[in-house]
């Protein structure tokens, strides 16, 4: 698949969709996830485990913002402070995350991972790897980790669903730490919660920049 086609896909899959929910109070569904508040939670609470130390943090692909008002809170539990800024594919879905956030809606931002050049550094970017095609996954990382970060900053890799059989927006049946060994890197540490049954949910792994 072509790059550009990939990118018209992404958004003709998921842009009405994320609209239509949160138009109707569905902040998890206008964030991706289904099954409602409580469920969407369990399975990104994990993300700031991630977060050690006081920052500011890009969340690429923010949606419509609803993790980036969540983990802020589950930060400061921690006893970090974050300050929280996103970047969204959808020029549509980045103003109702604007609309919806208006006390950072001049830090939401809308453009492609791998084209748009950010106006300052981070000390936290966190990506989801269906944010590009699979064979763009090496170089969306090397990117972001060249001109988003700042000197010792941290790349955030998030894994939704990891058993799940490989799509458009899966990355089937990897881990976060094995995603990244396959495209070349070895993580510096990582967190995973799992679902009842035992089943591997949601896999967290993060570079630091050195």
């Amino acid at each position: 698949m072509r790059e550009d086609d990939y990118y018209r896909q992404t958004l003709k899959l998921l842009e009405e969709s994320y609209l239509a929910a949160d138009e109707r109070g569905d902040l998890a569904g206008g964030s991706g996830s289904g099954g409602g508040l409580a469920r969407w939670q369990r399975k990104r609470k994990v993300i700031a485990a991630a977060f050690d130390h006081d920052g500011t943090w890009l969340d690429v692909g923010c949606a419509n913002g609803l993790l980036m008002e969540t983990l802020c809170e589950w930060a400061a539990d921690r006893n970090v402070r974050v300050e929280p800024y996103g970047l969204e594919l959808s020029q549509r879905i980045a103003e109702r995350a604007r609309r919806r956030l208006t006390r950072w809606a001049e830090r939401i931002w809308s453009g492609n991972v791998m084209t748009w050049m950010p106006p300052m550094r981070f000390d936290y970017v966190t990506l989801l790897p269906e944010l590009v095609a699979a064979e763009l996954g090496g170089a969306m990382l090397v990117r972001v980790r060249d001109q988003f970060l700042k000197p010792a900053g941290r790349l955030i890799v998030s894994c939704y669903r990891p058993g799940a059989a490989p799509g458009l927006h899966d990355r089937g049946g990897r881990s976060a730490p094995r995603l990244l060994f396959e495209l070349g890197f070895v993580a510096d540490g990582f967190a995973e919660v799992h679902d009842d049954d035992g089943t591997l949910w949601t896999s967290v792994a993060w570079l630091d920049r050195k």
